[in-house]
């Protein structure tokens, strides 16, 4: 993702070093384990080897406001469509604008690039209503995550 300027956006994106792993890792913990919980699904060992499965540097950006990270998204692509893997904001930046800002983003490199965006969310994630609100729509689920895209 190419980084915005402080004047297209009040956020910068820096690409992840593998230094960033601990703050990434904090963070989706701290958001995943309760929403896993509420579904009786959580298996620590399970979404731990996920997250160091999934986290790759070349893919992961950090949010930058001010000179302090207060989040991370990471984007990967297929030959057939772009993924919005994850997006993990700090609970104080959150309700704000600034995920509806990030994944506007990555809609527009989507569309710049004419392929559909794909997401996946855990069920009971408060953020559903933000994807609907921005023109996703479910294409499948599963026992744990709703699949969502848009076009």
């Amino acid at each position: 993702m190419d980084q915005a300027t402080t004047e297209q956006r009040p956020y910068y994106l820096r690409t992840a070093v593998p230094s960033d792993y601990s703050f990434c890792r904090k963070l989706y913990i701290e958001t995943i384990f309760p929403l896993l919980e509420a579904l009786d699904r959580l298996d620590r060992q399970r979404a731990e080897a996920a997250f160091k499965r999934y986290f790759k540097c070349n893919e992961v950006s950090l949010v930058i406001i001010d000179d302090d990270v207060v989040g991370w998204i990471q984007v990967s692509e297929e030959a057939a469509q772009i993924n919005l893997d994850q997006v993990y904001l700090l609970s104080s930046h959150r309700n704000r604008g600034l995920g509806t800002l990030l994944i506007r983003d990555v809609m527009k490199k989507a569309a710049s690039k004419g392929k559909p965006l794909h997401l996946s969310m855990i069920k009971g994630n408060p953020a559903i209503t933000l994807y609907q609100r921005l023109g996703f729509a479910f294409c499948g689920e599963d026992e744990i995550k709703f699949h969502m895209q848009w076009e």
